[in-house]
């Protein structure tokens, strides 16, 4: 009996090492495959695009709301917006670089 289960023992033990191998392998494949299309890391703007894409792709009646509503007339008031917003953003951007030089020298 004593015999069997070493037997036992010692196949299960090489099947856990052939599932370690595999595993990292697999692993080793999916990153090979991941990586051309890993550039959220790299790129913030286009990262958080592509979240926004992803999110889309995921919730399509989401998806559907917003183009009804930039094809129905809403959306040359959503750009403009995001217009002034930038423009906003340009006068915003020396008074924070200001402020951030001033914090550094005290």
């Amino acid at each position: 009996m004593s015999k069997r289960l070493r037997e036992l023992a010692r196949r299960k033990q090489a099947l856990v090492d052939q599932c370690a191998r595999e595993r990292a392998e697999l692993t080793a494949w999916v990153d090979k495959l991941r990586s051309p299309f890993n550039i959220a890391g790299t790129l913030l703007g286009l990262g958080a695009l592509l979240g926004i894409g992803r999110a889309l792709k995921r919730h399509p009646l989401i998806a559907a709301g917003i183009s009804s509503a930039l094809v129905g007339g809403y959306g040359a008031k959503w750009i403009k917006q995001a217009g002034d917003f930038l423009q906003l953003w340009r006068l915003v951007l020396p008074v924070r670089d200001w402020w951030a030089k001033r914090r550094r020298i005290s």
